[in-house]
């Protein structure tokens, strides 16, 4: 287990989505708690906690508990959830609230959730804000280009060097094929692309992450 957590902050949170946590004591308290946001700093995987109200000042937050771990790399908005010990009830809380459901993965006993965006950004707007600029583009930052009648998706990385532009393996061998019958749409095009990948790294990789591997080719 990746033992690198976040910073956390104390950024003030919408006061009409109040959130609540069973405990794991005996009897079973419930206490108000509010989510936390970062991301992992080795890895950029989306972080959440709960902060809780201190019981020396009610009007101060405190850390409480970490809803996340730092397995492996995975996809934007998606995180392993543990549920030992204290955090026995954590499924629950993040369903009955709607902020996260079951992604159908499990991992060293962990199981792994899909954060919803529009949930965390309800309950922590300046947080989701900080890490939702660290995540790759949305789809809808993803284009089509067409090539011998079929669509092909494309997309534009950038530095402070240039542009550049991505594409999939697929494409790849359709312009290998098309430049072997001598068609100049398709040397043009091979030209022009400067890395072909899979569609999980061309929906998933941020740009800093693509552009490394364009420069390490």
């Amino acid at each position: 287990m990746t033992a690198v957590f976040p910073h956390k902050n104390n950024t003030s949170m919408n006061k009409s989505n109040t959130l609540y946590w069973k405990t794991a004591t005996d009897p079973a308290e419930r206490i108000e708690v509010r989510l936390v946001l970062n991301s992992y700093i080795d890895n950029d995987n989306l972080y959440v906690g709960l902060e809780s109200r201190s019981k020396d000042n009610p009007e101060c937050w405190e850390s409480y508990t970490d809803i996340t771990v730092n397995l492996n790399s995975l996809p934007p908005f998606h995180a392993y959830v543990d549920n030992r010990e204290c955090n026995r009830h954590v499924h629950d809380f993040l369903t009955n609230n709607r902020i996260a459901e079951p992604a159908g993965f499990e991992y060293q006993g962990f199981r792994m959730f899909r954060f919803n965006p529009d949930r965390l950004k309800e309950l922590a707007p300046e947080q989701f804000k900080t890490i939702s600029a660290k995540l790759p583009p949305q789809d809808d930052m993803i284009k089509d280009i067409i090539y011998q009648k079929r669509r092909f998706p494309l997309r534009t990385v950038q530095d402070i060097h240039g542009i550049y532009l991505v594409s999939s393996k697929e494409l790849e061998e359709y312009l290998i094929e098309g430049v072997r019958n001598l068609d100049a749409a398709a040397n043009e095009l091979l030209d022009g692309i400067c890395l072909f990948c899979s569609t999980l790294e061309l929906r998933y990789l941020t740009d800093a992450e693509l552009i490394e591997t364009i420069y390490a080719q």
